[in-house]
């Protein structure tokens, strides 16, 4: 959990060279939703209830809350800053194994002769500013089974809009995963679920105005614009069960995940 320091009005531009640890949590004192909350793991999400087949990890860039029963993620969280929307690094292009998963784990050969992408949560397109970020977001721990047509389609456009929030306003934090039904389609050797659907929440400061937006994408080959899958955060929380960005203080996070802001976000509504 984070202490929200009390300040007027400021814009957060903090490098993400290493992931911080979180404090406890207190209310904001400011009015409004100008203030400005310390950098460190804001990103994280929380679980409304309990949640089995859970394993949380750690990587230089990202966060990893592994589910062993689907060999894919519950959820990746991390935060893109300006500085990391560009960079020398080249697509890596392997698919490895997760070194830290504990027990059963996909394989870059469940996805052979499929009819599937293995599709990145964290893109790759976010890591080009380190090697080391760039190589594990090709862990399988950060890859699920995409519709070929979706993942080159409109979740690379919502990547690469992540991308522009992040130039335009300084920096982003984004939680994203799959929403997989109780008896999925399994691929693979090791029956790797494949999901329904995906969520993906991104919240941002906006010259000191705190807001989120979430968005809801069918595993499909369907095209649609933006605003399509565009839900408050509220609505993502209750389809999925999981509290997003619960280091903010409360008066803001009711406000800023219970309503889009169409204009700030740029998005035709």
């Amino acid at each position: 959990m984070i202490v929200a320091a009390v300040l007027a009005v400021a814009v957060m531009a903090v490098s993400f060279a290493t992931k911080g640890k979180t404090e406890p949590r207190t209310e904001a004192a400011s009015a409004g939703n100008a203030v400005v909350i310390p950098d460190g793991d804001l990103e994280i999400p929380a679980y409304n209830h309990s949640r089995g087949h859970s394993q949380q990890i750690e990587h230089k860039a990202y966060t990893v809350d592994y589910n062993e029963e689907w060999r894919l993620a519950n959820w990746v969280a991390y935060s893109l800053d300006s500085t990391q929307t560009k960079g020398p690094v080249e697509r890596y292009n392997k698919f490895d194994p997760d070194p830290q998963v504990k027990g059963a784990t996909a394989q870059w050969w469940d996805y052979k002769n499929t009819s599937y992408d293995r599709g990145h949560l964290v893109p790759a397109g976010d890591m080009k500013w380190d090697q080391t970020a760039m190589r594990e977001c090709f862990y399988l721990s950060n890859v699920a089974p995409q519709n070929h047509t979706f993942n080159e389609g409109d979740w690379n456009y919502l990547e690469n809009r992540v991308r522009g929030w992040a130039n335009f306003y300084g920096k982003v934090y984004v939680v994203c995963g799959p929403i997989v039904s109780e008896h999925p389609e399994t691929i693979g050797e090791n029956c790797i679920a494949v999901p329904d659907s995906f969520y993906k929440v991104v919240l941002c400061n906006m010259r000191g105005e705190w807001k989120a937006v979430g968005f809801v994408c069918a595993n499909n080959a369907t095209h649609h614009n933006l605003n399509h899958y565009c839900r408050t955060v509220d609505y993502v929380e209750n389809l999925t069960g999981i509290d997003f960005f619960p280091s903010l203080p409360d008066d803001i996070e009711t406000r800023a995940e219970s309503e889009i802001d169409w204009a700030a976000w740029r998005i035709r509504n």
